[in-house]
């Protein structure tokens, strides 16, 4: 079998993850990022392309991704402003609890309705001023 062969396949079963409407969904310091970006980094491996996604991906769609499971959600807009995810766009972090709202069966691409969330905003540049 080819590498791609083989590649292939571990992206197509990260992406057609088998959540079922219902299902509990608990993510802890998940990066949001733009979609294209996550579809990226699971392609490649590369994980800082979470954290490095262009603000012009933004309007294409926020997700937040699950480094452990290398799985991507969409959380309803109905349960958290998109301005809440646009604080940790792009290096910030959000944990959230809730539980599958719909799966999109083209795209494999999962909904989840928020119960509850905490934000921690991208760090402003410069921010750091630690030991040297």
């Amino acid at each position: 079998m080819s590498a791609r062969l083989v590649l292939a396949a571990v992206v197509f079963s990260s992406v057609a993850f088998a959540a079922e409407p219902g299902e509990e969904v608990e993510l802890s310091s998940a990066p949001v990022t733009g979609l294209a970006c996550a579809k990226k980094a699971i392609e490649t491996g590369k994980l800082d392309l979470l954290s490095t996604c262009p603000l012009d991906e933004a309007p294409k769609g926020i997700v937040v991704f699950d480094v452990a499971e290398m799985q991507y959600y969409q959380l309803d807009a109905k349960s958290i402003r998109t301005s809440q995810l646009e604080r940790a766009y792009g290096g910030g972090s959000i944990d959230v609890t809730g539980t599958v709202k719909a799966v999109d069966k083209k795209s494999g691409l999962v909904t989840v309705k928020v119960t509850e969330y905490r934000v921690t905003p991208k760090p402003k540049a410069g921010a750091f001023k630690g030991c040297l």
